[in-house]
């Protein structure tokens, strides 16, 4: 998935003239723009399992999961440097967790319908710093395969934040960053809650409708 994905990407932008000038679109207008890309998944917080008589515990480490995002997002621009937008996506989120004592490796995939709803200034032609927030729905959560949707918490709440490029032809590359407020794990206790931290990295097409 990674290799095809960066092969789109270097396709794509080996096609747009290193030369193309920036847009700024004027206020009122509205564009539309499905995307797609990479994401990258971390825990936030801590986790532990017990063992035997739960008199051992065993505490967790956890690795970055790359996986899939896409969707669409559509923007309305308030003025040509300042614009709102608001989009809908499918993003699998995620870690691969490590025991600090047996080097054991497994995977904790959770998958989230995401609306991230960000304020955009534009501070220079095509280029937009993003800041606002993610509300994320939850419809999958597996733990090596096994279902664990029942522990999870079936909402989440993250701050984002990035940024974004857009060529004369409407590409657009992205990048942001979502910060989870809200703990996955619907039951917690000092040695366990943890959090959903993503990070994104998209390439898209802006429509203008």
């Amino acid at each position: 998935m990674k290799k095809i994905l960066l092969m789109v990407v270097a396709t794509i932008m080996a096609t747009a003239s290193v030369k193309a000038q920036n847009v700024r679109h004027e206020r009122g207008s509205f564009t539309l723009q499905p995307m797609v890309g990479m994401s990258v998944g971390s825990m936030g917080g801590k986790m532990v399992y017990y063992v035997d008589d739960l008199s051992k515990k065993v505490e967790i480490d956890d690795e970055l999961r790359g996986a899939f995002i896409g969707g669409v997002e559509a923007e309305y621009y308030i003025c040509n440097w300042f614009s709102a937008s608001a989009g809908i996506n499918y993003a699998q989120q995620g870690w691969r967790m490590k025991e600090k004592n047996s080097g054991e490796k497994w995977n904790m995939n959770l998958d989230y319908l995401t609306i991230p709803v960000l304020a955009n200034f534009y501070v220079a032609k095509g280029f937009a710093l993003k800041a606002g927030v993610q509300p994320a729905f939850l419809l999958n959560a597996k733990q090596d395969g096994k279902n664990v949707k029942s522990g999870c918490k079936n909402t989440n709440f993250a701050i984002a934040y990035g940024l974004s490029y857009e060529f004369k032809n409407g590409i657009t590359l992205d990048w942001r960053a979502a910060i989870g407020l809200l703990r996955v794990n619907k039951v917690s206790d000092e040695y366990n809650k943890y959090y959903s931290h993503a990070a994104t990295l998209t390439i898209g097409y802006k429509f203008d409708l």
